[in-house]
């Protein structure tokens, strides 16, 4: 081979190799910016995983079961909160309330549904947190005669024993407290004859919940406290099993006693809260802007179930007066004979609390 020919098939062999080269470099370069770009949204996104907004696509449903039928007004409060929710989340929440305890049969199974996450949201009553929950300091709102209205029960419930109690059951549920309303005033109904004193409730067997409290209230006064079940109240009245029941007058209305019951004293000596809860693994998988909806949701719920119970109440006592039902209100000084009467109870059932608590609730009530 000639000089020159040399000299043309190492040029060849130069451009072939510097051509190659070139193209590693390029590969090179840019699968190292690929790397930083992943690198760079992996930790924005393990940094906040909630921050962000809800995808288009991806929806949630919230399971609420009740044992309530659906014309009873606490069905109606939750009915609020499916209507907000889904207006509020643009349909990427569902709520689907489950009537009539076609998903369980009671409130106590209601949070076990909760907590394992069969749930997403229920509400109960103070006996739920206090003896399913063992959260003693629910039980003082089972206690005679504490909170003169509304206002203090929710200012109570809200302030700073109402946040310990909280705190203390979302730390042994896994759940989270979205808000407190009532569901009316326990008060007295029987069939045998008007109660304005105490001892008229001498000898009566009257249908009570089966909470300590609340069934020595019944006994103090010299009645017979009763827990038979709620669906077998009607039976018991009409075949005399039962002399009474101490229930709200709602209830009391939606569920016909004043058929085969006419007394009615509006003793009100317990005001009955209720509570919404929200099971707090699934509150904490939303994004940031749903949580907000449920929140922004729950409290325009609790505000409507609030003017609600009030207006079911009056609803309530007008129905049962155009029955026929003999309605008793009590006088400032029939009230207060009541009120000393129930006083064993209080003392009776100090121990579910403890002293110290109960005297801190005083003291915060004045």
């Amino acid at each position: 081979m000639t000089r020159n020919k040399l000299k043309v098939v190492w040029s060849i062999l130069l451009v072939i190799l510097l051509l190659a080269l070139a193209g590693c470099g390029g590969t090179t370069e840019t699968g190292s910016s690929q790397q930083e770009d992943n690198e760079g949204q992996t930790d924005t996104n393990d940094a906040q995983p909630n921050d962000a907004k809800a995808d288009d696509g991806q929806t949630y449903t919230i399971k609420l079961p009740t044992v309530v039928n659906a014309d009873n007004f606490v069905a109606i409060g939750f009915h609020k909160f499916k209507e907000l929710v889904e207006e509020k989340s643009k349909g990427k929440i569902e709520v689907e309330i489950y009537l009539g305890g076609t998903l369980s049969a009671s409130d106590e199974e209601n949070l076990q549904l909760l907590q394992d996450g069969t749930a997403q949201v229920i509400g109960a009553g103070p006996f739920i947190p206090a003896q399913i929950a063992g959260v003693k300091g629910f039980n003082i709102y089972d206690f005679p005669f504490l909170f003169e209205d509304r206002k203090q029960l929710f200012d109570f419930m809200e302030g700073p024993i109402g946040e310990e109690l909280k705190v203390e059951f979302e730390e042994a549920t896994g759940t989270k407290i979205l808000g407190y309303y009532d569901i009316g005033s326990l008060s007295i109904l029987n069939s045998s004859h008007p109660l304005t004193e105490p001892d008229d409730l001498k000898g009566l067997n009257i249908r009570t919940p089966q909470a300590s409290v609340l069934m020595d209230t019944i006994s103090v006064m010299g009645g017979n406290p009763t827990p038979i079940t709620f669906a077998e109240v009607y039976t018991s009245l009409q075949q005399g099993t039962i002399d009474g029941l101490t229930t709200t007058v709602p209830l009391m209305s939606d569920s016909q006693f004043y058929e085969v019951s006419k007394y009615l004293t509006l003793t009100k000596h317990v005001l009955f809260p209720y509570i919404l809860f929200i099971n707090n693994d699934f509150y904490e998988s939303l994004p940031a802007d749903l949580q907000e909806v449920v929140l922004e949701s729950a409290d325009g719920m609790v505000q409507f179930a609030r003017d609600l119970a009030i207006e079911q109440e009056e609803a309530a006592l007008e129905n049962m007066k155009a029955k026929g039902v003999e309605i008793h209100e009590l006088t400032p000084e029939q009230l207060e004979r009541f009120r000393e009467a129930v006083k064993p109870a209080i003392e009776n059932n100090i121990d579910l609390l403890g002293e110290d608590f109960y005297n801190r609730a005083l003291e915060e009530l004045k």
